[in-house]
């Protein structure tokens, strides 16, 4: 029987990675020249996609307020449009918003690594490292707020555009393809020669003992 096509996913480079990361390096090192500035277009994005998400939500319930399950939709919705259209109305205080808010975040996973780090089974090393690096940037962004505002976010969307544009310049991207899956095993015959037998046929049985 022949084998049976299926998808597989593979890590697969071509032409078109190495264009792509190349322009996602290119567009990081601008960013990182310019931190203040793709800080303040990152709020600006995230705002739009937030006040946008909302009216979708929102709409959708209002279309399915039949459904009972979805009215509480209408809330979320509202509440994320707001979000989103105090962001793109005052740039400036989302910007110092989401450096707070990462900023706790960071601190709050820095903590739970270390205390982590000395539970029994855990990797300690590997836990205390990360832990550390993370208390450690979060001490950083806390310390120096509001000023850390000004470079944090531009700083870690640039690092990011560099990482992923070299990562997929050396190992490509993620790709689904088709794969022949293997033949079934040939299946042995029932019948045939069974091998030499151990007895030789020309002496006499050996008598059965009790």
């Amino acid at each position: 029987m022949g084998g049976q096509e299926r998808l597989v996913l593979e890590r697969q480079r071509n032409g078109w990675d190495l264009l792509f990361g190349g322009l996602s390096v290119v567009a990081g090192a601008i960013v990182l020249s310019h931190v203040a500035l793709a800080g303040v277009i990152s709020v600006l994005f995230t705002g739009w996609m937030l006040l946008l998400g909302g009216i979708v939500l929102a709409g959708g319930a209002l279309v399915n307020w039949s459904d009972h399950a979805r009215r509480w939709n209408l809330a979320y919705g509202v509440l994320i449009g707001v979000l989103g259209f105090g962001f793109v109305t005052n740039p400036g205080i989302g910007l110092l918003t989401l450096t707070l808010l990462a900023g706790s975040l960071l601190l709050v996973g820095g903590v739970l690594r270390v205390v982590l780090a000395f539970q029994p089974g855990m990797p300690r090393g590997v836990l205390l490292c990360s832990g550390a690096v993370t208390l450690l940037l979060a001490l950083l962004i806390l310390a120096g707020f509001p000023d850390s505002a000004l470079w944090f976010l531009g700083t870690v969307l640039g690092v990011q555009l560099v990482l992923d544009g070299v990562t997929t310049m050396l190992v490509g991207r993620v790709r689904l393809t088709q794969a022949q899956a293997a033949e079934d095993a040939p299946q042995k015959p029932d019948g045939g020669d069974t091998g030499p037998s151990l007895e030789d046929p020309g002496q006499p049985a050996a008598p059965a003992t009790r």
